[in-house]
């Protein structure tokens, strides 16, 4: 049975957030947490996935690039 993309999509926000609160190598973090939110973007390209989603996660991506928190 598959995830629903929902469900897929808070998975991998959570992803994103673990990631960065993680210590390390900096630009390993960002790598990492910046994958997730990539593939939530795809994800979010589901016709079923709330526009509210989708913005969540451009913002999201937006701030990482800003070098805020993802």
């Amino acid at each position: 049975m598959t995830q629903p993309s929902s469900d897929r999509i808070r998975t991998l926000l959570l992803r994103a957030d673990n990631v960065l609160k993680n210590e390390g190598d900096e630009a390993d973090r960002q790598r990492r947490a910046r994958a997730a939110l990539e593939e939530a973007r795809d994800v979010a390209r589901d016709p079923t996935v709330d526009d509210r989603l989708r913005e969540l996660i451009e913002r999201r991506l937006t701030a990482l690039e800003a070098g805020g928190p993802g």
